[in-house]
C-alpha cells in the first residue's frame, strides 16, 4: 500500500518547521553527521503525510502556495525513501563543483523534471510512484508520473486534487 510523503524544505519554511515536527513525529532528516546539525535549519526533511490527521490538514492549509515543499507517493517506508532522496542531495556543475540540488523546492522539480533524460527520470523516480507539487499559480497542483519510461504532467485544481490525498486501499 502507498503512503503520502512530504518533502518540507526548511530553508523556505523557517520557523514553522518546529511546529510540523511538533504535529507530526514521524519524519527525518535528509542530511546526516555533521551537515545534519550544521545545516539543520535549511535542511529537507521527509514527514509522513495522512490527510486526516492535524498535520495533513495543516500542511495543506498553511504551506500550500509558499513553496514549502513536494509530497511525493510511495510503497517505501520512510526511512528507506530518505536513503533513497539522499542520493540527489548534491550535483556537480559542469567545471566538476558541488552544488547542492534543492528538488524538493516546488519551483525547481516542476522545471527540472521536464528536462531530463529517460534514465536520469527512473533514477530518481526509484521508488516514488508519483510527485505533486504546486503549480506558479497555487490554485493548480502538478502531479509528474512515470508511465512507461516517459514524464507525464497533470493539471489540476489544487482545492480538488484527489492526490494530495492517500489512495485508497
Amino acid at each position: 500500500m502507498s503512503t503520502l510523503f512530504y518533502l518540507m524544505d526548511a530553508a523556505v519554511a523557517g520557523s514553522s518547521l518546529a511546529e510540523a515536527q511538533r504535529l507530526n513525529p514521524r519524519h527525518l532528516g535528509l542530511y546526516k553527521g555533521r551537515s545534519a546539525k550544521a545545516l539543520a535549519a535549511v535542511a529537507p526533511y521527509l514527514f509522513a503525510c495522512e490527510s486526516g490527521t492535524p498535520f495533513g490538514r495543516w500542511i495543506r492549509t498553511r504551506g500550500w502556495g509558499r513553496s514549502w515543499g513536494i509530497y511525493c507517493e510511495s510503497e517505501m517506508d520512510l526511512p528507506g525513501l530518505v536513503h533513497h532522496f539522499r542520493k540527489f542531495l548534491l550535483v556537480k556543475d559542469e567545471k566538476g563543483k558541488q552544488l547542492y540540488f534543492r528538488y524538493y523546492d516546488p519551483r525547481v522539480i516542476r522545471t527540472v523534471l521536464p528536462v531530463c533524460d529517460r534514465d536520469q527520470l527512473k533514477e530518481f523516480f526509484g521508488p516514488v510512484r508519483g510527485f505533486v507539487a504546486e503549480d506558479a499559480d497555487p490554485d493548480f497542483a502538478l502531479r509528474f508520473t512515470l508511465q512507461q519510461g516517459q514524464l507525464r504532467q497533470e493539471r489540476a485544481a489544487a482545492s480538488g486534487a484527489g492526490w494530495l490525498a492517500p489512495p485508497a486501499a
